[in-house]
């Protein structure tokens, strides 16, 4: 037996059915043969996984290749930029790439290896020089400057578009925060937020779940259960008897607070999101005074958002996990793209709206300015994490000066 049929079927597998559903049995029976043939090849699962994740690469690499490649002798202006940045966008998150569900799934893994944090920062070097190419070619090669930032953008982006690359509303705001994007890379005057606010305002935010619930009720041990596990092991490990068992009840408390068990575990996930945000992101309960901030203080609330030490792992590094869970779910279940769509559409609102007294004042945070900076350190997180690439101080100030315009003196 091939291996490389093997593997090409399992990636298969998990472009169709997600990498949570691929087991050695099943891809087994997919190629007719017996699991210890399999073993045998790879050894172990972890061994198939990595072979999977090299092919993948592979597969990457000539998608980079070809896609770049069908323009390399077209210089890129800004709509052209904006076009190609869409289009790659539109053709990762289709279903047909393979290669890319085993990079998000590869992205997403808890505790990898140290050959699986090899293989990840190999993946992270081709995207990044791809599009730094890519940007040195433009119309405005100083835009080159960004390539690293705009791809751990694309990164996070790409999780959402795989959910909601079929919603106009979507689109709409995704391809304005990425002319944002090019704009600020070619130095040009950004735009109004047009579809960013019209989005915002019909926006219905949900509350808190645990808000009225009493401390010491099943319901808030029920949620923080399904919290917990949410956060570690994504939504997709939530069940009934999981958080049952762990809550020392039974599976049918649930069902008797909850009409059903995804809303259990949509309000999990918002108590998750509620319970574990930072002071400085919830207007109500502001933990800075306003007016003081400085580069210092700023660095001093931030770095801490995206520790990888899984002692203390940092916000923003659970919160791009679960984020990027859900856009994975929401492609097998139609039913949590409203839930994905949500947390997408007021992407950096918290940093944009709370901005006094955590942002120092020199730098313009305009509404784009806060999205894109939202999306890079979510990204950045997620990359963090599979590689573990801690992110220093100094790249957290280089790149909100990349990202985000200074006040004029």
């Amino acid at each position: 037996m091939d291996a490389n049929h093997i593997v090409q079927v399992a990636i298969d597998m998990v472009a169709t059915h997600g990498f949570d559903k691929l087991t050695l049995r099943d891809l087994a029976q997919a190629v007719g043969k017996s699991t210890t043939v399999i073993v045998n090849l790879f050894g172990s699962k972890s061994g198939l996984l990595l072979a999977l994740g090299e092919a993948a690469l592979a597969q990457d690499a000539a998608f980079h290749a070809d896609f770049f490649g069908q323009t390399n002798d077209l210089r890129a202006d800004r709509d052209r930029l904006l076009t190609l940045l869409m289009r790659y966008l539109r053709l990762r998150a289709s279903p047909s790439a393979g290669f890319a569900r085993v990079w998000e799934a590869l992205l997403l893994a808890a505790e990898p290896d140290d050959a699986r944090r090899d293989l990840m920062r190999r993946w992270e070097a081709l995207r990044e020089s791809a599009w730094r190419d890519c940007l040195t070619a433009s119309e405005h090669p100083q835009a080159a400057r960004l390539a690293a930032p705009l791809t751990l953008c694309l990164a996070m982006e790409q999780f959402y578009a795989g959910a909601l690359l079929d919603r106009t509303d979507y689109e709409l705001i995704c391809a304005e925060g990425f002319a944002a994007m090019v704009d600020r890379a070619f130095g040009l005057e950004e735009r109004p937020a047009t579809a960013t606010f019209w989005y915002r305002n019909r926006l219905v935010l949900p509350r808190a779940p645990a808000e009225t619930l009493d401390p010491d009720s099943i319901q808030r041990r029920l949620l923080d259960v399904a919290a917990d596990q949410i956060m570690s092991a994504g939504p997709s490990q939530v069940t009934s008897r999981s958080v049952s068992l762990a809550a020392g009840t039974s599976t049918s408390t649930i069902v008797y607070h909850w009409p059903d068990m995804r809303r259990f575990l949509i309000d999990a996930v918002w108590h998750a999101v509620f319970r574990d945000m930072p002071r400085y992101l919830a207007g109500r309960n502001r933990a800075v005074q306003p007016g003081v901030a400085t580069t210092e203080s700023w660095l001093g609330i931030m770095a801490p958002t995206l520790s990888i030490t899984p002692a203390a792992e940092g916000f923003y590094v659970r919160y791009a996990r679960l984020i990027a869970s859900i856009c994975v779910q929401a492609r097998l279940d139609p039913g949590l793209q409203d839930l994905a769509m949500l947390l997408r559409g007021p992407e950096g609102g918290g940093t944009f709206y709370n901005q006094e007294g955590v942002w120092p004042s020199s730098f313009d945070l305009t509404r784009l300015a806060a999205t894109r900076f939202a999306l890079w350190i979510k990204g950045r997180s997620l990359v963090a994490a599979a590689t573990a690439a801690p992110v220093s101080g100094d790249e957290l100030t280089t790149t909100a000066d990349l990202l985000i315009a200074r006040v004029a003196a």
